[in-house]
Order: structure tokens, then C-alpha cells, then sequence
């Protein structure tokens, strides 16, 4: 079992809480109400408790997440001069577009993102075709 890259944020998140004990107590009870079954299955808490704890969470992260898919982001109107928009991430780490002409099968190793990253900085993804990296 693994956690989804929305369930690592949030325990994530969980995790800068200022007091220890209610650290654990939230963590605990977030995986709990996201239907893992900790009373059984105690590995869970453990693996929960390492993505909280900042020395083990990218280790944690490459070992209970489950790895988002990547697709290249096109939008699906067109422009009056025939170009549609493409999704990309520039130098500095930010998520923009640019216009491609609608048959342009060229793509780049910076436009391979994921769902949640193009969310995170706003675009739609329902205005988007995707195709699988």
C-alpha cells in the first residue's frame, strides 16, 4: 500500500504542527480517516511517521508514494492564427504556456508534468488534452 502525492502533502503539512505529540496524534488519525486500517497494520503508521519526520521524508517520499504519471499538456482551443497552448515548466521552476501550432508534435523534457503540478499553479486540466509521457 502506498500513499497518493495529495495524502503525502497532507501529512506533510500535519507534520509542522508546533507540538510532537500532536504531530503524531494528527498523522495518526489522518491515515485512519483516509481508510488505511492501522489497527492491523501498523506498518502504515511507520511509514506515515517517516514521511512526517523531516531527515526521512525523501527517502519516505521515493518509497511510499505512489509515482504520479507524467503527460505533456496541450490546450484544446485554438487561436484565431492557429496555435494552441502548451504547458511547460521554465528555469526558475514555475508552470507556464506558450503557443505551439496545433500540429506540432515536438516536445520537450520540461513540458512532462503532472496533474498536480499544473493545478498547484492554477491551470485546469480539464482544458487541457494530455498525452502520456
Amino acid at each position: 500500500m502506498k500513499f497518493t502525492e495529495e495524502q503525502y502533502q497532507k501529512i506533510v503539512s500535519i507534520s509542522k504542527l508546533p507540538q510532537r505529540e500532536t504531530e503524531i496524534e494528527e498523522t495518526i488519525n489522518y491515515v485512519q480517516d483516509i481508510g488505511f486500517n492501522t489497527e492491523f497494520d501498523e506498518d502504515i503508521i511507520d511509514m506515515a511517521l517517516a514521511i512526517s519526520n523531516p531527515l526521512t521524508r525523501e527517502w519516505a517520499h521515493d518509497k511510499f508514494v505512489v509515482k504520479e504519471k507524467k503527460y505533456y499538456w496541450t490546450g484544446n482551443k485554438e487561436d484565431n492564427v492557429g496555435f494552441v497552448k502548451r504547458l511547460y515548466k521554465d528555469d526558475d521552476g514555475m508552470i507556464i504556456d506558450h503557443g505551439i501550432r496545433k500540429g506540432d508534435t515536438d516536445k520537450a523534457e520540461d513540458e512532462q508534468l503532472t496533474e498536480s503540478e499544473i493545478k498547484a499553479w492554477g491551470y485546469n486540466p480539464d482544458v487541457f488534452d494530455r498525452e502520456e509521457v
